[in-house]
């Protein structure tokens, strides 16, 4: 899956070092990390993955010859207990492995990994905040927002360089001191295999007038789903043969996650048709016209976003964090404002009374993609940064 990349100066330094990568679960770790995993083992470093088990994913990633350690991560919320209980398995497993590099994903790696890693005496500790989640989207529990920001605020400090996906959360912990400038970049999310994720061979004729709308995202709410499902019904009364798909699992774990009662109603409704969980995502783009993300979920960049433009498609997104780096509006999509129902069928009435239009933001967002998203980009920054000299 990985496209092949000149070797750097700074790949060229990184060789037989052990880099320990962890995320929040074997999905995320193999779905969203597999470019840099390949890379450095082709590099002839020692790669070791962690995470939440049990998802299926543990037996790919060992596949490639790298070996997964499962880590015990409650998804649910914070608990102090088997927080606790994360904390001490990562710092002896840190301490027992003698890692070169640690690099944390998501929120527990990070808050948790940084102060174990800290403690084993890792020699170069790095992060990437790929998001900030469903505690930042809202004001529901300001408490547990003052809460997070002071862990991390306690944590990131030990890092020695922290990435951030998105200019707004990077602000966000540099206003409010949780992490210093010195220390600290962007990157452009996790990156898109252009190779893997191409458009496809067959492009349907410019004069379609029935397109097919796609969301891909993780079932929750503040994702959109209620607002696409909405938006669906009221374009469906003017144009009754378009198609509108839902492509994803419900995230259980997560207390914003779509009811199945709901999912199953939608479908007998026969107004969005929901396609599930699949391994592959390509099949469902390739035949969908625009790919849509009405999200206002704390995003670091949507990967669905990334990968339905660099398919060719046109994007219908929210004006929201995350969402908006990866549209030039009126370019490669159209921007809405978030929960905006009336403003996202009226986006959809564009792209469907505009075909030509469609195929046009198709080719200008994989021309995106591959000048600002290529994963080969994100490798190159991560792998500068593992190959920097430590500063403590």
């Amino acid at each position: 899956m990985l496209s092949t990349h000149r070797q750097t100066v700074s790949e060229a330094q990184l060789m037989d070092r052990k880099v320990l990568l962890v995320s929040r679960c074997a999905w995320t770790l193999y779905n969203f990390r597999l470019g840099i995993m390949r890379a450095l083992k082709k590099n002839g470093n020692i790669v070791i993955g962690g995470g939440a088990a049990g998802d299926g994913f543990e037996e790919k990633i060992e596949a490639l010859g790298i070996p997964f350690i499962g880590l015990p991560i409650d998804k649910k919320g914070i608990n102090p207990r088997s927080d606790l209980r994360l904390f001490c398995k990562l710092y002896s497993w840190y301490h027992r492995e003698r890692p070169d590099i640690v690099h944390h994903f998501t929120i527990k790696p990070v808050i948790y990994g940084c102060m174990a890693a800290h403690l084993a005496r890792v020699p170069r500790i790095i992060n990437t905040i790929t998001g900030l989640g469903y505690v930042f989207t809202g004001e529901e529990k300001p408490w547990l927002k003052r809460l997070v920001e002071s862990m991390y605020r306690l944590s990131i400090r030990r890092a020695d360089f922290t990435f951030f996906q998105n200019k707004d959360d990077l602000d966000f912990f540099l206003k409010r001191r949780l992490v210093q400038d010195t220390r600290s970049g962007l990157l452009p999310g996790s990156g898109v295999d252009c190779e893997f994720f191409a458009p496809p061979s067959k492009v349907k004729p410019s004069n379609e007038e029935a397109p097919t709308f796609l969301m891909v995202a993780r079932l929750l709410r503040d994702k959109g789903v209620y607002e696409y499902v909405e938006a669906a019904h009221l374009v469906k009364h003017q144009f009754p043969t378009v198609h509108f798909q839902l492509l994803g699992g419900p995230d259980e774990r997560n207390p914003n996650v779509i009811p199945r009662k709901d999912l199953d109603r939608w479908q007998s409704e026969g107004v969005v048709d929901w396609l599930g969980e699949v391994a592959d995502v390509r099949p469902a783009m390739a035949k969908a016209d625009v790919v849509v993300l009405p999200s206002y979920y704390r995003e670091g960049i949507p990967r669905a976003l990334l990968e339905g433009a660099a398919m060719g498609k046109p994007l219908i997104t929210t004006n929201a964090v995350g969402c908006r780096e990866v549209v030039d509006e009126g370019i490669n999509g159209l921007l809405v404002p978030i929960k905006d129902v009336q403003a996202l069928a009226k986006a959809m009435t564009k792209m469907i009374k505009n075909p030509s239009m469609r195929n046009e933001m198709g080719r200008a967002g994989r021309l995106k993609i591959e000048k600002e998203f290529d994963e080969r980009i994100v490798i190159g920054k991560v792998i500068k940064a593992y190959a920097a000299r430590t500063v403590h």
